[in-house]
């Protein structure tokens, strides 16, 4: 019998904490209702099969959908364990075509390997869907953080899964993928704090209260019109003064001097990109 450790958020709704340094970073959330189950992002194979066990096991509950709140490697990869087990695979309009465009090279990115298949989501969506025996919502909000971003939103619960669009770690935000759009991004910030949810489980870090959707829309908000005016005046965002401000302002996204120079020239290039 598989025991990954599910946290309870209510009596039908829990959360899989990830791991980063077991290169597991991914947050899982499971939805359970009269038997079976939905589950918010996939994390790798090898944590997917522990957590579809545990749930197969200590909730006695099969999974009929699995949700990727995106294309990348750390929530899709595990996809192929729900396909086979299964369940449908949901995704935002677009999200198939930009892992089957995108995909094996962000999982040669984050994992080293190159997979010799990949599986897309099969149900797309745009704007909203519901699933009412869950009394989930999912909501598209791409582009954003990727072209293809979604919500998972529990009004009864007041949870909300956020996916890559908040974080709550120590290791800042992802700005670097091709057709991440960061004024969508920001939109897409507005409409969860608009929800009003009372936990936002974010896919990477510690689960969160409200306040975590206001600092990190300050913050990107704070960094893309940094952004802005620098490629307006040709330089490169590379001020002591400015990073200082940045790490004293928000010390939980800017993180570091290394982490924020890395931000710093992912949201640079979205600029350059969005110009382009």
């Amino acid at each position: 019998m598989s025991n990954e450790p599910l946290i309870r958020l209510s009596d039908r709704v829990s959360y899989w904490q990830g791991d980063l340094d077991r290169h597991e970073q991914t947050n899982v959330g499971v939805i359970v209702a009269d038997g079976t189950a939905i589950v918010i992002d996939a994390n790798f194979e090898e944590p997917a099969r522990r957590i579809l066990a545990t749930i197969q096991d200590r909730e006695r509950a099969t999974v009929t959908h699995q949700v990727n709140t995106h294309y990348h490697a750390d929530h899709s990869l595990g996809n192929v364990v729900y396909s086979e087990a299964g369940a449908m695979l949901v995704g935002a309009d677009g999200q198939r075509d930009e892992l089957l465009a995108k995909g094996q090279e962000d999982s040669r990115v984050q994992t080293g390997v190159v997979p010799d298949r990949l599986y897309p989501v099969t149900l797309e969506f745009s704007d909203t869907i519901a699933f009412h025996q869950f009394e989930l919502q999912l909501m598209a909000v791409g582009p954003a953080h990727s072209r293809g971003d979604l919500l998972a939103w529990l009004p009864k619960d007041g949870i909300l899964f956020v996916g890559d669009l908040a974080v709550a770690w120590d290791h800042g935000n992802n700005f670097s993928d091709p057709d991440a759009d960061i004024e969508g991004w920001i939109r897409g910030l507005e409409r969860c704090q608009a929800l009003r949810p009372q936990v936002v489980a974010p896919a990477h870090g510690r689960l969160s209260g409200p306040d975590v959707l206001d600092i990190q829309r300050a913050f990107i908000s704070d960094l893309w019109e940094c952004s802005l005016a620098a490629v307006d005046r040709g330089d490169d965002l590379v001020d002591p003064l400015l990073e200082r401000r940045f790490l004293d302002d928000y010390p939980e996204f800017a993180v570091n001097s290394k982490r924020f120079g890395e931000m710093s020239r992912s949201m640079l290039a979205a600029v350059k990109n969005r110009s382009s």
